[in-house]
């Protein structure tokens, strides 16, 4: 009797595993971000925002987007490039990294206007066709681990 039931004990589980891996579906979709349209920008951007919300074309081209994933970055701190060295490791050149450089005025304008970026995020990613997939503060581990299985399932996805 007990070899019956240990026996039962060891193929159940093996069973369930097979099972899972011939049948079961891992599938993991991280989100759009304002895709029914923003819905509270800051009060002094006086824009028309469509929706779903696309970050614009002329903007990314100014800041030399090339069309593929991409990551626009506020802050190029000691802390930052930490992050960033463990997501480089990663992913090499398949997603592409943006410092927006200029005037701190427009930059400003630029971060809450037009990439929606609030504190404490100092990160966007934009995917290839221009739409917001998410926000992140790569000075924090926790984030930085978040944004890589993020990018991990973006890139699969395409």
């Amino acid at each position: 009797m007990k070899k019956i039931i240990l026996t039962i004990a060891l193929i159940v589980p093996v069973g369930v595993f097979i099972f899972l891996r011939f049948f079961g579906k891992n599938e993991f979709a991280i989100p759009v971000y304002h895709e029914s349209g923003v819905e509270s920008p800051s009060s002094r951007c006086h824009r028309n925002y469509l929706s779903p919300y696309l970050v614009s074309d002329s903007l990314l081209n100014t800041m030399g987007w090339t069309g593929g994933n991409a990551i626009i970055l506020t802050d190029s701190s000691r802390s930052v490039n930490v992050g960033l060295k463990r997501l480089s490791g990663e992913f090499n050149s398949e997603v592409q990294l943006i410092f927006p450089v200029g005037e701190v005025k427009e930059l400003s304008e630029i971060y809450s206007c037009d990439l929606l970026l609030q504190s404490p995020w100092t990160a966007v990613l934009i995917d290839e066709q221009r739409r917001i997939r998410g926000y992140y503060d790569p000075e924090d581990r926790e984030e930085t681990d978040r944004l890589i299985v993020e990018l991990k399932i973006l890139l699969k996805q395409y």
